[in-house]
């Protein structure tokens, strides 16, 4: 008591601030092709992409900018932003591997106007081989994406064959040899051995 007066009651108000969730989903990722997983956390509340989808995470896989809201039993809510930029990757087919008697082989890579590191060290779109082996390209666009392809070459030698100038004489007969012991033969008169004999006028090949 003061001064005979009693003291007034005072007033009491319970107050509950509830937590908001806290939700990082990291910095802005731009990568190459491929998928990005996003995760909000928070497992085992309520969450609402802008995709669409309610689940903790969901994967991408197109540029584009993403946000989730996270709501807490409570009702509490936190949200965040990521901004995706999947850039598209080349495409390299060098095509199915060759096996070929002789000659060259033309590899393209493609993707005019890329830049272009084959295993040979040449730097250009097409180049052209003319021995037996793995060759390989990478190819790197503007936004340093690349891709690769492999190809294995085999280029088999081909025989020498000379039957020797034509000839004209009197009479007689002409050995013809093809050469290159062990292998097979075919000659237009149907014989099949590595020398043949002619007695007649007439063109001969093998």
């Amino acid at each position: 008591t003061v001064g005979g007066c009693a003291p007034s009651p005072i007033g009491v108000t319970p107050v509950t601030i509830n937590s908001s969730p806290v939700v990082n989903l990291g910095v802005d990722v731009t990568q190459c092709g491929g998928t990005v997983l996003l995760d909000a956390g928070n497992p085992g509340l309520s969450f609402a992409w802008s995709t669409t989808e309610t689940t903790q995470t969901i994967i991408v896989s197109s540029t584009g900018t993403y946000s989730v809201t996270v709501t807490g039993a409570n009702s509490c809510t936190a949200s965040d932003t990521m901004d995706i930029t999947i850039n598209s990757v080349p495409v390299v087919n060098l095509g199915t591997d060759i096996t070929q008697c002789g000659g060259t082989v033309l590899l393209d890579a493609g993707n005019p106007g890329l830049s272009y590191g084959w295993s040979t060290v040449e730097t250009t779109q097409t180049i052209t081989v003319s021995s037996t082996g793995t060759y390989s390209v990478i190819v790197t666009d503007i936004n340093s994406c690349t891709a690769s392809d492999t190809m294995d070459i085999t280029i088999n030698s081909v025989p020498l064959v000379n039957l020797g100038t034509d000839i004209t004489q009197c009479g007689g007969t002409v050995l013809l040899d093809a050469g290159n012991p062990g292998l097979g033969f075919t000659w237009s008169t149907t014989e099949t051995t590595q020398a043949i004999t002619v007695s007649s006028t007439g063109s001969y090949s093998v």
